[in-house]
């Protein structure tokens, strides 16, 4: 006994130790790019940051990217909430056999490719689009699209419309992960005898008395994710609205020329006041977010699932129309997507064209004929990038999630908060300042580094580990701490009760993280932007993007784009398969 409990010692030691060198040096992935960018861009402009966030007004394009931002960030969540709460509504509050593969379904889109995303909406919005077929012009803004124009002055709003409903569509299962797993465990008899006493006997009173209170705080933690991802959304805005910039696509755009020293300092200076401000923003939102998420996590399910689904009855016809609008809206893209790597349209003069339909793009786009590299090169890249990044991301992730449970069993409670929000603030970050912040650093320290091919896997790891962190830490939560007491009754050592105890619990949620964690690298897209676009490690992100920026006088170019784009959403949904069948029944899908 004595000899356990000096081995037990000792494995808590290293534990203990493994878990804090895991943490320091996710801290120092995280916040070295900033760091490196952040001393570039103040030895090129020669002021500090504090400096160039008190000049950031005094250029009009930054307070037009400011406000843009915000706008669509802001509309972009209040239309996601407005799409996905019907939706979440009529599927946790009735009895229908097919409720697990609606809510995967409707999962799909937080896990596809923004630039997938992005392809997917154009096939929608351009000429031969479902959209363009019904008369409804976003992309060219013609018949009623360009009456609102002008009659209000208001420029592009088709571009503006498809952003926020592209934001909308990508969110859409952040509603539906917050909000259903609630609604679909309370008690009916709640509201039963809510409704007889005054406070409940109009749908308005209970409205204000029991749903507002219950399900507000899912609801805005929702939200605030919505607009944290709109926020620093790039894909979505360089393709959807070509002719507005935010804070995130502005610093894109400049960045070829910031840190380069007596070199366009006004760029550096935009770059260095933008990203201070933007930082600031998110940090505030990603506060606003754990504190929702304390609040909504103090809520606790009432009944089985399937009870309060049998109590409810069957989906109303309001109900089935809702989950088929919500299916066919999150559906339409990807396959548009689809249809238009087959359709190729080729002008005849006097603006009439032909359509005519071949696997001729699927072959251009696994040759390379119309790129420096080929999609079939590209990716293997991806597949390479997205096998590293796991291979780190997960057990990191892991350890801290872990070091973070420890933490609270240990009831050092502030720790494990600080722990948990430093997991967190990657997300906070800029994914084009991380790009640059990595770019910079190699220019200052190491330039040589440029010719390493796993240089774009940092980024992904720092992205990604969230998420595992996120997946990871409620699941070791859930676990019942009297099976690793059993598991010592049976005198197993340490690794074998923690082997028997504890990970038989979390092979499944690991499942989940590896899977989430292929799928968001393979679809990372803002800090591959700016440091893959060689030609020689091109991602199928960024080999999309290459195809779509050539001139459309080659009637082949869009289709090859689109084909392009539906080998990474094709790869990315059957992750996403696996993913869902190792997902806890419940579990409202999506992150």
């Amino acid at each position: 006994m004595n000899y356990f409990a000096i081995e037990k010692k000792y494995f808590n030691y290293l534990k203990g130790l493994i878990g804090a060198s895991a943490v320091i040096i996710f801290a120092i992935i995280s916040f070295a790019p900033l760091f490196f960018a952040i001393e570039r861009l103040q030895m090129v402009t020669g002021v500090s940051v504090i400096s160039a966030m008190s000049s950031f007004a005094d250029r009009p394009a930054n307070l037009d990217s400011l406000t843009f931002t915000f706008v669509e960030a802001s509309f972009s969540a209040v239309v996601t909430v407005l799409i996905g709460l019907p939706i979440a509504w009529h599927l946790a509050r009735s009895e229908w056999k097919h409720v697990r593969l609606a809510r995967a379904l409707l999962a799909v889109p937080f896990v596809t490719p923004a630039i997938v995303a992005a392809m997917g909406f154009l096939a929608l919005i351009s000429e031969g689009g479902i959209l363009w077929s019904i008369g409804i012009d976003l992309r060219l803004e013609s018949g009623f699209i360009g009456t609102i124009s002008n009659t209000f002055g208001w420029q592009h709003p088709g571009h503006f419309i498809a952003l926020i409903l592209a934001h909308a569509w990508f969110n859409l299962s952040l509603v539906i992960r917050f909000v259903e797993p609630p609604l679909a465990t309370f008690d009916p008899r709640w509201e039963e005898q809510l409704s007889i006493l005054p406070g409940g006997n109009s749908r308005i009173n209970r409205l204000r008395n029991l749903w507002i209170p219950f399900i507000g705080p899912a609801v805005l933690c929702a939200a605030a994710m919505t607009f944290l991802f709109s926020f620093t959304s790039f894909a979505l805005v360089k393709w959807l609205t070509p002719f507005s910039e935010t804070m995130e696509s502005s610093m894109a755009n400049m960045g070829g020329a910031a840190g380069i020293m007596g070199y366009r300092v006004d760029a550096s200076l935009v770059i260095l006041s933008t990203s201070a401000i933007q930082f600031l923003i998110l940090m505030l939102t990603l506060i606003l977010i754990t504190l929702l998420q304390r609040r909504n996590n103090s809520r606790v399910s009432m009944i089985s699932e399937n009870v309060a689904r049998h109590n409810r009855g069957k989906l109303s016809y309001v109900g089935k129309g809702t989950l088929f609008l919500g299916l066919v809206f999150t559906l339409a893209p990807m396959i548009s997507i689809f249809v238009a790597s087959f359709r190729i349209r080729s002008s005849i003069g006097n603006g009439q064209f032909t359509e005519r339909f071949s696997f001729d793009a699927w072959v251009a786009a696994w040759q390379g004929d119309l790129s420096y590299v080929s999609a079939s090169e590209a990716l293997t890249n991806s597949l390479i990038y997205a096998i590293v990044t796991l291979l780190i991301s997960l057990p990191l992730g892991w350890i801290i999630s872990s070091t973070i449970h420890s933490l609270e069993k240990s009831n050092n409670v502030k720790l494990a908060k600080i722990v948990d929000v430093m997991s967190m603030l990657p997300l906070a970050i800029s994914a084009v300042m991380v790009g640059l912040g990595i770019l910079l650093g190699i220019l200052r320290y190491n330039s040589s580094l440029f010719g390493f091919f796993l240089l774009p896997v940092l980024p992904h790891i720092m992205l990604t580990t969230p998420f595992v962190v996120r997946i990871m830490t409620p699941a070791m939560r859930a676990i019942d701490p009297v099976f690793e007491q059993q598991a010592r009754l049976l005198n197993l050592n340490p690794i074998q009760c923690w082997w028997h105890g504890r990970f038989s619990f979390l092979r499944g949620p690991a499942i989940v993280a590896a899977s989430l964690t292929l799928a968001f690298s393979l679809g990372e897209f803002g800090a591959s932007w700016i440091l893959v676009r060689t030609g020689s490690w091109d991602t199928l992100s960024i080999l999309v993007d290459q195809l779509m920026s050539r001139p459309k006088f080659d009637p082949m170019v869009q289709p090859v784009a689109m084909a392009t784009a539906s080998m990474l959403m094709m790869l990315t949904f059957t992750l996403f398969v696996i993913a869902e069948r190792f997902r806890p029944k419940g579990d409202g899908g999506g992150i």
